[in-house]
């Protein structure tokens, strides 16, 4: 038995192992009107007589009439503290929780679920998925608003994107982080509240109709989550820091935010961060229906017990609410440690179930540009371009040898581009600057090549039609090799029709408020690549030799691993084990 949750809703638990006192205050929602938090009335919590370190109060004996309150902590007599457990958030001079009540007990929102799964619409097992990473915030496609700080949300997502997704054949869909944060405009990786949908993107209604939404559609949801850090807004801190707070260290980034403590109990065994998570991953599967979780920076959490324990919890509760149901935990591990995906990695079995395949991303893209330089001693080209596209492991430039592979496909996530875009920009703004240049129509920067996308209909210059063309076309090639990959391939959302940067790709805020811009994907060369992209997707998701580990590499180009030569290869995947 943990202190959390609770063994009912109404049953309020926090912890604070160093306060004196913690006080409860609320009013209704509906006496907005008469705002004045410091005159609401205050419930004294006690501390718990079964929990060391934890302060209670029970909703349920208060005798509280049924509505929406909303609610705050009072510690030590002054300062004010929101509950970090809370699980909806309102927003007016300040953010607190809300909870309901009906018929004197705490209650959650009534949600309908019982229309989630639809006859002969099912959600693809990890071999047969092709994830779209999704930034909610950038998936506005209003032309009234100004293009560059257009917010999305969960309702424009269902009205404006998701049927068309689901045409397209995609059938996962990866979120950047939903939970609520600070960062309004930013992609929201720095988290305040775990347990509550960000404020500005929708509601926990909104959050669970776009995941309903999709499972009608045959489209998993997989959540990105936070666990390094949490942002000095987070009110975890306010309550019990000591258990929850560890000091930056040569071992851990904390990115200008705070980092949590998995390394050592905060009290006799029990590790207080370690179980706030896995209480989390809980939570968003048991209200959420969430079918996995990306763990972003695996390396600095730099727990493998900690995220073993995670995979297992969040997996557990899945095929105990959904019996059969396909799950998928990946860890974002700058690292590249696929060992982290075997059966017998961390005390007996596996830690995640795949790692986001960074070394595919850099070898794809030396492949595309026609980068891939060996010295004496090293292996080929034609050997590296088998590795890149099978799961044999991926070229490493920094000790210039080959990574170890992987035993499954649905080990590794691989993709050209993702949001982290400062070190990957988006694939037509790395194949058209260069053109641009040698075409001599422009520089290799973002203006010229936002300009030239966004002029080429309309341009009298065949040339930079032909150009921008020319482009698109070796976009296309990208994706073939991606589709046409040992592993699960995932692309950032605007990739499938050749967005373009339009802010700088570098700068930490810059790169993070440069949304989709989706009048682009009319352009005709851009639809043409929807188009086909889509046509890949259909295939990757049909085709049983593509949902296998089998490929056979029957050509290459006799002076392909020549310095000046044609890149020309082909290979088969195979439908059975031999070809």
């Amino acid at each position: 038995m943990t202190p959390h949750p609770t063994d009912h809703l109404g049953l309020l638990r926090v912890p604070g192992p160093d306060l004196s006192s913690v006080a409860l205050r609320f009013a209704p929602l509906s006496a907005r009107d008469h705002f004045n938090p410091s005159s609401w009335p205050k419930h004294a919590l006690t501390q718990s007589a079964t929990f060391t370190g934890w302060w209670e109060i029970d909703l349920d004996l208060l005798s509280l009439p049924d509505g929406d309150y909303e609610y705050e902590f009072v510690l030590n007599g002054g300062t004010v503290a929101a509950d970090p457990y809370a699980e909806a958030i309102t927003r007016f001079g300040g953010y607190r929780g809300i909870f309901t009540m009906a018929g004197g007990k705490r209650v959650r929102k009534q949600f309908d679920w019982s229309d989630e799964f639809v006859a002969g619409v099912n959600l693809p097992q990890n071999n047969r998925i092709v994830i779209y990473e999704m930034p909610v915030k950038w998936m506005s496609s209003d032309p009234t608003e100004n293009p560059l700080v257009e917010l999305g949300t969960f309702d424009k997502i269902i009205f404006e994107h998701l049927d068309d997704l689901a045409a397209s054949g995609v059938n996962c869909v990866e979120l950047l982080p939903i939970q609520d944060t600070p960062q309004t405009l930013n992609w929201g990786y720095g988290t305040r509240f775990f347990f509550a949908p960000d404020y500005d993107i929708g509601s926990p209604v909104d959050t669970k109709l776009f995941v309903k939404f999709c499972h009608q559609r045959g489209i998993r949801v997989l959540l990105d989550v936070v666990m390094n850090m949490f942002a000095p807004q987070c009110p975890i801190a306010q309550f019990a820091a000591p258990w929850f707070y560890e000091a930056p260290s040569q071992d851990r980034q904390d990115y200008s935010q705070d980092l949590f403590r998995y390394n050592s109990p905060s009290y006799d065994n029990y590790f207080a961060a370690r179980e706030f998570h896995c209480e989390m991953a809980e939570f968003w599967v048991s209200e959420y229906h969430v079918d996995g979780y990306r763990v972003d920076d695996f390396k600095d959490i730099n727990n493998w017990e900690f995220v073993q324990d995670f995979h297992d919890r969040a997996t557990a509760r899945s095929q105990a609410l959904f019996p059969g149901k396909p799950f998928l935990v990946v860890a974002e591990d700058s690292n590249r440690r696929f060992n982290a995906t075997a059966d017998g990695a961390f005390n007996g079995h596996k830690v995640v179930d795949a790692i986001w395949n960074f070394g595919y991303r850099d070898e794809m893209r030396r492949l595309l540009t026609n980068a891939i330089y060996t010295n004496f001693g090293e292996p080929a080209r034609s050997e590296r371009v088998q590795h890149l596209i099978s799961k044999d492991g991926v070229w490493n430039d920094l000790p210039r040898q080959l990574d170890p592979g992987y035993a499954d496909m649905a080990c590794s996530v691989d993709y050209i581009t993702s949001h982290d875009v400062a070190d990957g920009p988006r694939l037509m703004n790395v194949i058209l600057g260069p053109m641009l240049v040698a075409a001599k129509l422009g520089n290799n920067d973002i203006q010229s090549v936002s300009a030239a996308v966004d002029n080429a209909d309309s341009s009298p210059d065949p040339n930079l039609k032909g150009t921008v063309r020319a482009a698109l076309s070796r976009v296309f090639g990208g994706f073939a090799l991606l589709m046409t990959s040992v592993g699960m391939p995932m692309y950032l959302a605007g990739e499938e029709f050749g967005d373009v940067h339009d802010t700088d790709y570098v700068g930490v805020n810059p790169k993070q408020q440069d949304p989709v811009q989706w009048n682009r994907a009319t352009f005709s060369g851009n639809a043409a690549l929807k188009a086909d992209v889509g046509k890949l997707i259909q295939l990757r998701t049909s085709h049983p030799a593509l949902q296998r580990n089998e490929i056979a590499f029957f050509y290459f180009h006799p002076q392909f691993d020549e310095n000046d030569a044609p890149r020309v290869f082909a290979y088969c995947r195979t439908s059975a084990s031999t070809a």
